[in-house]
């Protein structure tokens, strides 16, 4: 996308690396360059172990170091360098700038603290102004589409089914208004008819709020409905970028054509996924 507007994230030459044991260094991303403009949705597409989600972490400096070894040409939001940033600085940038939904709710909300604690803490972390932090937590909660949802804000978390549980993270990345979500395979982890709900949910606030949106999926089925562009990766690399209609419509590197090829189709009858070279 063409924008005479500096991007609200840009990555040159990024390259992470993690310290195994002894001497052995394992390269997760190699050499990617991304440029994302304000209110634009970039879809990441690969199977695991593509580096898709270290480069995501390492935005906002979420992975350990010195285990995990980043290194970038340029790696900046809103124009400011990331690695240059502070601990004060990088607090700010988490949460009211990146703000992430992960694909495991279970895992990232606070099994001991209710849901209000939790959404309460986050306001009043990066919106301190608010005079009714707790009337802010529960309007996103019903903007998310949780039903009861004063009843819900005083649950743990284990009290609400994963959906709900993935719509009170939604909701806690949000209330924050971040620049910039994160979205790391977030239906995964749910039955087929809620991924729907929180997919139609995603697709809905980020056109409301205008906000930009990185999708990370495995799942080439659904990336146009949620993104403009697409970056494909395979073992670390981008192979192949270029709008939704470019990448989708004529791919050419032969791991994207691998990929489109298991997505399933209704006109096609086959005992086996076509195998192609690599």
């Amino acid at each position: 996308m063409s924008s005479s507007k500096p991007p609200l994230l840009s990555l040159r030459d990024l390259r992470i690396a993690f310290q195994g044991a002894g001497a052995q260094r394992v390269e997760a991303v190699r050499g990617l360059d991304l440029d994302l403009q304000q209110g634009e949705s970039v879809a990441v597409v690969g199977e695991s172990g593509s580096g898709k989600s270290a480069m995501a972490l390492s935005l906002a400096r979420l992975l350990p170091e010195p285990a995990a070894q980043i290194q970038a040409q340029r790696m900046e939001f809103e124009g400011r360098s990331i690695p240059a940033m502070n601990e004060v600085q990088l607090q700010s940038l988490r949460g009211a700038g990146i703000a992430y939904v992960f694909q495991e709710p279970t895992t990232s909300l606070n099994p001991v603290l209710r849901v209000r604690t939790q959404l309460v803490e986050a306001l009043r972390l990066h919106r301190p102004q608010l005079a009714d932090p707790r009337a802010e937590a529960l309007h996103w909660l019903e903007r998310v589409g949780i039903t009861e949802a004063a009843s819900r804000l005083e649950a743990y978390p284990h009290e609400l089914s994963g959906g709900m549980q993935q719509r009170v993270m939604i909701a806690m990345a949000l209330c924050c208004r971040p620049r910039l979500l994160i979205a790391d395979e977030p239906t995964t982890a749910l039955d087929v008819t809620i991924q729907r709900q929180i997919l139609d949910l995603l697709i809905e606030l980020r056109r409301e709020l205008g906000m930009s949106m990185i999708f990370i999926t495995h799942n080439l089925a659904i990336v146009r409905e949620v993104a403009q562009r697409v970056m494909v990766m395979w073992r670390g690399e981008v192979v192949e970028t270029g709008t939704v209609e470019q990448v989708l419509g004529q791919p050419t590197h032969p791991y994207t054509k691998a990929l489109l090829h298991c997505v399933p189709r209704l006109d096609q009858n086959l005992d086996r996924l076509p195998v192609l070279g690599l």
